[in-house]
C-alpha cells in the first residue's frame, strides 16, 4: 500500500496521464510540465505518477510539483519494480482512458496527439517507435524479443512494450489480472493478453528522443544475463498458458456444438 498520496483532483476526467517515476529527480520537472501543458491542460485531464522507491530526491522534487501541477502522488518506500508500478498506477485510474508514458524523456508530447485521434475506433493505440535512440545492444534485445514473441504467441504486434499508449479503462480491467509472467516486459505481456482477447489495438508511428536520465541503473551488463533468463522463462510459461487456454475454448466450442 502507498505510504502517501495526494490527489489534486479527484473529478472525473477524460483522460488520465500515468507516469511512474524511479530515480528521475533531475528530469522529473520538465517531462512532467511538458505533458500537462501539451496534455493534461488541453483535455482538462489529470496527471497520476506513482513514484517507486527512488533514492535520489525524487520523491521531494514531486511534492513540489503536486502543489503546481493537477496531479495525484502515489508514493512509497518500498520499490516494487517497474512491473508493481504498473500495475498500482494501472489501480488508481478512475478515468475512462488512460494514457500510459514512461518519465525518462524519451517520447515527445506532441504525439500523443496521433494515439488521440484513435480512441473511437480501437481498445489501445500504442506508440511504434520509429527509430530507437537507445543503445546498440538495447536496441538488438529489443528486436530478439520481439522475433521469439512472435514467435511463440503468433501477436503480430511491432512495438508491443511501447511505453507510449492509450487504452481503455474497462480493457486494463479485463487484461491487468492475467500479467505476471514478464516483469521486465510489462506492456509487451499486457499487449499479447489483450490482443488474444480479442481487444482492438492499432499502433501508430511516434518518435523517440534520447533518454533524459543518461546511463541506465537497470539493464547494466552485469545484470543482463539474469534478465534475459527471466525473459525467456517468462515467456515460454506465457505461452504455455495461452495454449492451454486455446485448446480449453476449442474444446468447449466443440462440446456445445455436439450437443446443438
Amino acid at each position: 500500500m502507498p505510504t502517501a498520496e495526494r490527489d489534486a483532483n479527484t473529478s472525473a476526467s477524460p483522460v488520465t496521464v500515468f507516469m511512474p517515476a524511479y530515480n528521475e529527480a533531475a528530469s522529473i520537472t520538465q517531462v512532467l510540465r511538458e505533458f500537462a501543458e501539451t496534455v493534461v491542460k488541453p483535455l482538462n485531464g489529470r496527471l497520476l505518477v506513482c513514484e517507486d522507491g527512488s533514492t535520489d530526491g525524487t520523491e521531494k522534487v514531486l511534492q513540489q510539483l503536486s502543489a503546481e501541477l493537477p496531479m495525484q502522488l502515489v508514493t512509497g518506500r518500498a520499490r516494487k519494480g517497474y512491473a508493481g508500478a504498473m500495475k498500482d498506477g494501472l489501480r488508481q485510474v478512475n478515468s475512462d482512458l488512460v494514457f500510459f508514458v514512461d518519465s525518462d524523456g524519451q517520447y515527445d508530447p506532441v504525439d500523443f496527439w496521433k494515439v488521440w485521434e484513435a480512441r473511437e475506433s480501437y481498445d489501445m493505440v500504442i506508440g511504434r517507435k520509429v527509430r530507437r535512440e537507445e543503445k546498440f545492444y538495447r536496441t538488438l534485445l529489443s528486436r530478439s524479443f520481439h522475433v521469439l514473441v512472435k514467435a511463440l504467441t503468433t501477436v503480430p504486434l511491432e512495438d508491443m512494450d511501447c511505453g507510449f499508449r492509450l487504452i481503455r479503462r474497462a480493457t486494463v480491467e479485463q487484461v491487468l489480472p492475467e500479467v505476471g509472467s514478464l516483469p521486465h516486459s510489462f506492456w509487451a505481456e499486457f499487449s499479447i493478453v489483450a490482443y488474444r482477447k480479442g481487444f482492438r489495438i492499432l499502433e501508430v508511428p511516434i518518435s523517440h528522443r534520447p533518454s533524459q536520465r543518461g546511463v541506465t541503473s537497470i539493464y547494466t551488463w552485469n545484470k543482463m544475463p539474469r534478465i534475459i533468463m527471466g525473459q525467456v522463462t517468462g515467456l515460454l510459461r506465457l505461452s504455455r498458458r495461452l495454449n492451454r487456454e486455446d485448446r480449453t475454448a476449442r474444446t468447449r466450442t466443440v462440446s456445445v456444438t455436439s450437443q446443438t
